[in-house]
């Protein structure tokens, strides 16, 4: 069992907005660590509709779902091998079979431990910055021209513009990065 010490703070950038508490699902470490011992921490707290664990078991698993589930299959599948038990091995043949991609062990241990804690914990600040703006903080919102999501006119989702009248570039970041991919590849392609 990792050892984390879960007395720090967790920031959200732009702001400096501080989210205090023991435990955070903010913070990749904390993500990876109750990954590991997901099982385990939910049978011990299953019953307990007073123990916080159990509350923070069922968040971490709308997060998982949300940020996974539909955007990241291949994640999503080796998070539920690996919370089955099966190794590094078992899961590299099932992908294959899936997927018809053969990681190595040391990648699939690599996102299992980084990136898919990552990509929760991501999910999480998006959540809740959107929260944050709509009930504490009136934010601006504005529509991606790109992709057509209304988002949070935040630094998080656009990147600043100081020639705009809003401020903000009028494609969200997520687009600018997959359009940089694209372009990227037509390059190497050539």
């Amino acid at each position: 069992v990792s050892k984390i010490d879960f007395s720090e703070e967790a920031w959200i950038e732009q702001n400096k907005i501080k989210h205090e508490g023991s435990l955070n699902i903010f913070d990749p470490k904390h993500i990876s660590l109750l990954l590991c011992n997901y099982v385990k921490l939910k049978e011990n707290t299953w019953s307990d509709l007073s123990n916080d664990i159990r509350w923070t078991i069922i968040d971490l698993e709308t997060y998982v779902d949300k940020a996974l589930k539909n955007k990241y299959p291949l994640y999503y599948d080796l998070l539920i091998y690996k919370i089955d038990g099966c190794s590094n091995l078992e899961i590299q043949d099932l992908l294959f079979k899936t997927y018809n991609i053969r990681h190595s062990v040391e990648y699939i241990s690599s996102l299992w431990r980084n990136k898919i804690p990552k990509l929760i914990a991501n999910q999480v600040e998006n959540d809740w910055l959107e929260w944050y703006y709509t009930t504490k903080e009136k934010g601006q919102w504005k529509r991606c021209s790109c992709c057509g999501q209304i988002k949070l006119g935040h630094n998080k989702f656009f990147s600043k513009n100081s020639t705009s009248k809003d401020g903000w570039y009028s494609i969200c970041k997520e687009c600018r990065n997959k359009k940089y991919q694209e372009n990227k590849q037509k390059k190497v392609k050539k």
